[in-house]
C-alpha cells in the first residue's frame, strides 16, 4: 500500500489560504479592497449649503418683515451670496450683505443662509462684508413697509400698489 503525503503541514495550509485569497480578490469577493493596480473611487461630496438662486426675493421678504422705517429702504444695496465663515464655524455658509441707509445712519447687515434658506439676519462683521460687490437693491424700490399693505412682496409694480 502506498502512503499518502501528510497534507496537514503548516506550508500546505498557508498555500491553500493564499490561493483562496487570490481567487477571492480576482473574483471581486473583496471588492472593498479594490482590484490590483486601481485606486478606490473618490467619495461623493454633497453640498450641504446650496447656492441661494432666489436670494434677492428672499432678502426682500425678510426686510419687509423686519424693517419698519421707510427710510431704510431708500438707497439700499445688496451683494451677491458669497461663502464666508460664520460665528467660528468650520464650514462656510452663503452670506448676503445688505447696506441700509436710514436717517443719516448707514448699517451693514448680513443674511446667513443654511440649506439654501435664510437662517439669520444679523449685524455684519467686517470679515463677512468687506469687499462685497454691492448693487442697487431695486426689488425694494416699491417694497416700502406699510402695515395696511399686505400684497405679495416682489410684485414691484407701482400700478399694483393700490389694487385690492
Amino acid at each position: 500500500m502506498r502512503s499518502r503525503p501528510d497534507m496537514r503541514g503548516p506550508a500546505t495550509v498557508t498555500a491553500l489560504l493564499l490561493a483562496a485569497s487570490v481567487l477571492a480578490a480576482c473574483s471581486g469577493g473583496l471588492s472593498g479592497l479594490g482590484s490590483f493596480g486601481s485606486k478606490p473611487a473618490p467619495a461623493v461630496v454633497v453640498n450641504p449649503d446650496p447656492y441661494p438662486a432666489t436670494y434677492r426675493q428672499q432678502v426682500a421678504t425678510l426686510l419687509v418683515m423686519n424693517l419698519h422705517d421707510r427710510a431704510d429702504f431708500r438707497g439700499a444695496m445688496i451683494a451677491p451670496p458669497a461663502l464666508k465663515p460664520v460665528a467660528g464655524g468650520q464650514n462656510p455658509h452663503y452670506v448676503v450683505c445688505v447696506a441700509l441707509t436710514g436717517r443719516n445712519d448707514r448699517r451693514t447687515k448680513a443674511v446667513v443662509y443654511l440649506e439654501g434658506k435664510p437662517n439669520e439676519y444679523v449685524d455684519a462683521t467686517p470679515q463677512q462684508c468687506d469687499g462685497a460687490a454691492y448693487q442697487p437693491f431695486t426689488e425694494l424700490t416699491y417694497e416700502q413697509p406699510d402695515r395696511s399693505d399686505r400684497r405679495e412682496v416682489g410684485s414691484g409694480d407701482p400700478s399694483q400698489r393700490d389694487r385690492q
